[in-house]
């Protein structure tokens, strides 16, 4: 009741309370994703991959949070993705980064360069159909293209973005080439009629 009577006091307290609870959980993260790192530089991919994932599972579950420190969580979302695509686990970096784009309140540049990488080596694995590697090549344009605009000075996203670009022009260019052999057969040469002999 006391603090009743004395309304700015108690707003700074309760001010003073919820800013210092949120400079223990923003140290912790940090301590943590320091730990994440550790581990990858130590060689133990799999235990930062797992530190990397509880990392990011705890800024999906407080979103909130997630907003009041968008670098950090592109931090660790980065580094999750850089890790399994490391690691070759496209399907892993497809799940995460669509699932990341979708709760993503902002741009989300190197979502989109990881997503753009898992789908040009899915593309080119060759364990797809044509039909499907083009697909996933076209998937993988779409997202290099979102990356180029949300990071239009990182040279890594423009290259790729070029070669894919220039990859879809000329596959592009060979399907219409087909079409036109199937529309426009070559004339086959005629019989000619038969030449007169003189003599």
């Amino acid at each position: 009741m006391k603090f009743l009577k004395y309304p700015v006091t108690f707003a700074l307290w309760f001010v003073w309370v919820v800013a210092s609870a949120g400079l223990v959980v923003y140290g912790r993260t940090l301590q943590r994703i320091d730990q994440a790192n550790a581990l990858y530089w130590d060689g133990s991919t799999d235990s930062a991959i797992s530190a990397f994932r509880d990392l990011e599972g705890g800024f999906r579950s407080h979103s909130w949070f997630a907003r009041l420190v968008p670098d950090e969580r592109d931090r660790v979302l980065h580094n999750y993705l850089r890790l399994m695509y490391l690691r070759q686990d496209y399907d892993s970096v497809i799940v995460q980064g669509e699932a990341a784009l979708l709760d993503h309140d902002g741009p989300a540049p190197l979502v989109s360069y990881w997503l753009g990488n898992a789908y040009y080596r899915k593309a080119i694995s060759g364990e797809a159909e044509p039909e499907d590697a083009l697909a996933w090549l076209r998937r993988a344009g779409e997202q290099y293209r979102n990356a180029v605009v949300d990071a239009s000075g990182d040279w890594d996203v423009k290259y790729n973005h070029e070669l894919v670009q220039t990859l879809l022009f000329k596959i592009d260019q060979q399907q219409q080439q087909d079409v036109f052999d199937v529309l426009r057969p070559e004339d086959k040469p005629s019989p000619q009629p038969p030449t007169r002999r003189i003599g």
